[in-house]
């Protein structure tokens, strides 16, 4: 018999939902540029405006060139081509020069056109330059195992710039699909409390742990059940950068595959051994060892008494 396979992860590592959406309004670039915009890379954003400002020139040029517009020292399109670029650019070298109505008046339309594409240019540029992110980098793995003496669910992350995130809170969720009464299939999310919710001031590295007892969602999880229940664990941090003095945020998903029992994280922090210092590695970020056993202390047997070789008196 075939295994049933496991259902499609909703969320990738970022947070971005991964699944197929159908018959969903689809908003056109006018109608919603400046979010498109704002949210693309910047590689597709640069070569946007590249295109734009090719075509654009691409465009008066031509006009000049059927129109037959009179320009100093210009024989042929590629002349109509550079002129409407040095336009544009409000360069004017000198050596090309608008001489009948028509050239100048394109001329007075493409400057139009060109302080308005300056501005817009400047002004998304300006938006997405101004604003913040944090770098906070997640442990790839997460991890469900003994931790200071209770089972727990535990992830880290480390802060990747030297400046720090004042008053860093974190937040911890878990979503996973529930058999309703009826035989309904419901996605179901459920708060996870955490021992620590805040640093005061996070620089280095923030353990994150949450206790999983009879009251926590993850009771009694094992790799099958999360497996079953296509579980995600949902983390949110916010905080203030203290150089900017402005709230920044970051989010990560381990999805059930993410997930590994029983293990524990290989210590990022060492100490030079010649100079004493403190170091925070973070090339073992995403590195986990198994647990080692926890040995039973052995009771102190008291030793046995000693008959006195004195006779009593």
């Amino acid at each position: 018999m075939e295994k049933a396979r496991p259902a499609q992860q909703l969320l990738d590592a970022r947070g971005r939902t991964i699944i197929e959406r159908r018959n969903q309004r689809k908003g056109t670039f006018a109608t919603d540029a400046y979010h498109y915009l704002r949210t693309t890379t910047w590689p597709r954003v640069l070569g946007l405006f590249a295109a734009v400002f090719l075509l654009s020139n691409v465009v008066f040029a031509t006009i000049l060139y059927v129109g037959h517009g009179h320009i100093s020292n210009a024989h042929g399109f590629m002349d109509c081509f550079w002129f409407s670029v040095q336009s544009m650019g409000t360069i004017g070298y000198g050596y090309l020069a608008p001489e009948d109505t028509l050239a100048n008046t394109v001329v007075t339309v493409e400057t139009f056109y060109s302080i308005l594409l300056t501005a817009l240019v400047t002004g998304l540029f300006f938006s997405r330059f101004s604003t913040p992110s944090a770098r906070v980098l997640f442990a790839k793995i997460a991890l469900i195992s003994e931790h200071d003496g209770k089972r727990a669910l535990q992830f880290r992350m480390a802060n990747e710039r030297t400046t720090a995130i004042l008053e860093a809170t974190v937040h911890c969720y878990v979503t996973r699909d529930e058999q309703l009464a009826n035989g309904d299939l419901m996605r179901r999310v459920y708060d996870l409390r955490l021992r620590r919710t805040t640093s005061p001031v996070f620089a280095l590295s923030f353990l994150a742990t949450h206790d999983i007892d009879e009251t926590s969602s993850l009771f009694g999880c094992t790799p099958e059940s999360i497996r079953a229940q296509n579980i995600n664990i949902i983390v949110t941090l916010t905080g203030i950068d203290d150089q900017l003095a402005t709230s920044v945020h970051a989010r990560y998903v381990y999805n059930w595959n993410d997930i590994q029992f029983d293990r524990s994280y290989v210590d990022m922090f060492i100490t030079d051994p010649e100079t004493g210092r403190r170091i925070l590695d973070l090339g073992p970020m995403h590195d986990t060892i198994p647990v080692r056993p926890v040995q039973p202390v052995q009771p102190v047997q008291p030793a046995p008494a000693t008959a006195s070789s004195a006779s009593p008196p």
